[in-house]
């Protein structure tokens, strides 16, 4: 009698941000669909954030298994006060990460008898100690990038880019001709140093934050299979290459697009923010006029100061669009959110104001015609991908990359002139105006809505049967199977 085939288990580490484990959650399922055994680790702080009663990760497990995904969750403390602000102390967030190593090895091998054999690690970016756990369990480290491909290959050629000294940034010169940088692999366009990570913004390569990024880059580059989260035909297949160092490197997204194409609504199992979505937003669009709406949101983390957050306001007051603005209470720097008295009676009707919404769905709604965004690559992704044009407000991490390929290379965006010169100027409300204006109702805004639509059937045909990701992402099983039962005929 043959043998019954092994199916592979990949044990999928997030770096426990909501930003990280989104996408991250949607790979697994992708991969579980395939056939793989899934065990998803996380911290204890970041998986209450995932789940609201009455589901926890058991019951979540057992939704997921009546669906045909072999998916549990695992955790371990990270050893940090229950009120320390984690992601927005980001050094000391790092460095608790890094010390994770031996505690995941001893949370995979305490439960080893209720799951196959492990076949990879498949970890975030950002979390350098899985390079301690693979080796110690004897599997390969699978990279999986939650950035786009050419923000990673800047990333992951950190060292070079200081042999060159492109970093630590000088912004003041940083537009300077012979400070472009063309060094790079993967024949991605030319760089600035301020599209670089804005973590490299210091003084000092001695400086602590520049550490911390430095040496993840030098751990991302220990891997031994690499997945991105971006589709071949919006960056080149070449970009995706770049990042090879003599292993697979392959792009497989955007990873939320195929369970978001087939209808599947899994927000009730996984929640996706700290805020409960406000779903009469979506009643409000159904009484707006197709591509009418300006979609405003800035993530979860971002956060700005309570004077540009009026200029902000009383710009979309005065535009005159109707707009739909995500407005978290933490948004203003070290303050509770107050908006400019009066604003909320004047836009009532024009302007809906919520703490969090379903941003797929809302993305994806006829009503909306752009999205005002940080820039963060799930928000640009899931904009390129629902074919919404962007106007971009990056603030953070590579968040300036994405903004000005949006822009330049992609076609897709506009940004605010003021914030390209000096990116920390208050943008006023006339500017606010002007920008919405120009996307809304001018001739700019309307050729971008016509990229924008090409780039979103480009994605979808990239998750399709037959289409780049699909491809890769079936090459990446049977890369895995394949493994799993050569080490099943070996025992």
């Amino acid at each position: 009698m043959a043998a019954i085939p092994r199916p592979p288990h990949a044990v999928v580490v997030s770096f426990p941000s909501q930003g990280h484990v989104n996408p991250l959650i949607a790979f697994a399922k992708l991969i579980a669909a395939r056939g793989f055994f899934v065990t998803f680790v996380n911290t204890e702080w970041s998986e209450r954030r995932m789940f609201r009663p009455p589901n926890d990760a058991k019951a979540v497990s057992c939704q997921l298994q009546q669906r045909g995904l072999q998916i549990r969750f695992l955790s371990i403390p990270d050893d940090l006060p229950p009120n320390h602000p984690r992601v927005q102390a980001i050094c000391e967030y790092f460095h608790a990460m890094e010390k994770l190593g031996p505690g995941i090895i001893s949370l995979l091998q305490s439960n080893a008898n209720e799951a196959p054999p492990i076949t990879c690690i498949v970890t975030d970016c950002f979390m350098a100690c899985t390079h301690e756990v693979a080796t110690a369990l004897g599997v390969p480290r699978v990279v999986f990038w939650t950035y786009c491909a050419s923000a990673a290959i800047a990333l992951s050629h950190s060292r070079l880019l200081l042999d060159k000294r492109y970093i630590p940034i000088k912004v003041k010169e940083a537009r300077r001709p012979e400070n472009q940088i063309t060094c790079l692999p993967g024949k991605i366009p030319p760089l600035w140093p301020t599209d670089l990570q804005t973590f490299y913004r210091v003084q000092d390569p001695s400086d602590p934050i520049f550490q911390v990024f430095l040496y993840e880059s030098d751990i991302q580059n220990k891997a031994d299979y690499v997945l991105v989260n971006v589709f071949e035909e919006l960056e080149g297949h070449e970009a995706v290459e770049g990042l090879s160092k003599g292993y697979p490197a392959l792009a497989i997204g955007p990873v939320f697009f195929p369970e978001f194409l087939e209808g599947t609504d899994s927000s009730v199992e996984i929640a996706t923010s700290l805020w409960e979505e406000n779903l009469d937003c979506l009643k409000w669009l159904e009484a707006q006029a197709p591509s009418s709406v300006l979609y405003v949101a800035f993530g979860s983390i971002a956060v700005m100061s309570m004077a540009q957050l009026h200029e902000l306001a009383l710009g979309l007051e005065a535009s005159q669009q109707p707009f739909l603005w995500v407005i978290r209470p933490d948004i203003a720097e070290g303050k509770t959110a107050v908006l400019p008295e009066g604003f909320a009676d004047r836009v009532k009707g024009r302007g809906m104001l919520v703490e969090w919404a379903p941003q797929l769905k809302v993305l994806s709604h006829p009503s909306v015609g752009a999205f005002l965004t940080h820039n963060g690559w799930n928000s640009t992704s899931e904009s390129i991908s629902l074919g919404v044009p962007m106007i971009g407000w990056p603030l953070w991490a590579e968040q300036y990359h994405n903004c000005r390929f949006a822009k330049e290379i992609w076609k897709i965006g506009m940004d605010f002139e003021s914030r390209v010169e000096d990116e920390t100027a208050l943008v006023g409300r006339e500017e606010v105006e002007k920008v919405v204006r120009a996307m809304m109702d001018g001739a700019k805004g309307k050729e971008l809505r016509k990229n924008a639509a090409r780039l979103k059937q480009a994605a979808m045909k990239a998750v399709m049967p037959g289409g780049s990701s699909y491809k890769n992402l079936d090459k990446f099983a049977q890369d895995m199977t394949a493994r799993a039962n050569s080490l099943f005929a070996v025992e």
